[in-house]
């Protein structure tokens, strides 16, 4: 397998039969969505959960779906053994001006690679995030649901990281109150309780958050969404981060919010976790 295989429209191509044509109005106005998954052994993680929320996205932006087994085949057909990265990007074909003009045939480009983990520290130690000064969600927007394939507001959250020597950034919600990671959702543990931002918070709602919610019921570990303001930081055991690549994160400090004696309960979700991955794609 190439470093980076490329599956636009169901065929496999070089990235220079990819043009600007095909990309123009993705690139344009960012009119898409995607999905980012993780697979193991020629098995995708969650491919069910990730493709019913592409279906929203999609519905949401008036978007054409493929074929829902055309897609998977495609994918597992240029799988792996080991861990691989998927990208499944979906944007409209036409036409060239803002507006749609009820037009919602797409485009579609699979790109699989090798996975390449965060680094092992950040699962030991955790990792040192800030407080966003310059982005907040909009948590009365419908596109703080979706996977756009715009993704300003995160990459200014990555800037405002390394400007602050952080690893990542906590954003509020329009209203004040914890929204989530630049990339992730986050989550809270006090008093071997999980809390956890409510999705009326502008936040995502993630694949691996679900796998906590699911690791929670079946160790009969009460989790309450709610909302929060930063302040309830500051009596809490334990912090962590979710996304699909990263699994779980431990969080070492939120500065001025939050610093971690023990991870030990998030170790253990950790373990928890790995046990469901191995499970379904072993």
């Amino acid at each position: 397998m190439k470093s980076e295989t490329l599956l636009f429209n169901g065929k496999k191509v070089d990235e220079k039969e990819i043009n600007f044509s095909h990309l123009k109005r993705g690139f344009l106005y960012g009119d898409g969505i995607f999905e980012t998954m993780i697979s193991f052994n020629k098995k995708i993680f969650r491919f069910q959960q990730h493709w019913d929320r592409m279906v929203f996205g999609a519905k949401v932006c008036n978007l054409e779906v493929p074929n829902k087994k055309l897609i998977e085949k495609l994918i597992v057909d240029n799988l792996k053994e080991g861990l691989c990265y998927i990208r499944l990007n979906l944007w409209r074909k036409r036409p060239n001006t803002i507006s749609t003009e009820k037009e919602k045939e797409t485009n579609f480009l699979i790109i699989i690679r090798d996975f390449k983990p965060y680094p092992e520290k950040f699962y030991k130690e955790g990792m040192v995030c800030g407080l966003s000064k310059k982005i907040r969600r909009n948590n009365y927007s419908i596109i703080s649901k979706i996977k756009s394939l715009n993704f300003l507001e995160n990459i200014i959250l990555k800037i405002e990281a390394e400007k602050e020597r952080c690893d990542d950034m906590i954003v509020l919600d329009s209203s004040g109150y914890i929204s989530e990671g630049s990339v992730s959702n986050i989550f809270f543990v006090k008093d071997n309780f999980i809390y956890t931002p409510s999705v009326e918070c502008g936040c995502l709602e993630g694949i691996t958050r679900r796998v906590i919610f699911e690791i929670s019921e079946k160790e009969n570990i009460k989790v309450k969404e709610g909302r929060f303001k930063i302040d309830f930081l500051s009596d809490c055991d334990e912090v962590f981060l979710t996304n699909t690549l990263m699994g779980i994160m431990p969080v070492k400090e939120i500065k001025g919010y939050f610093k971690v004696k023990k991870i030990s309960f998030t170790e253990n979700l950790i373990k928890k976790y790995k046990e469901i991955f191995i499970k379904e794609t072993g």
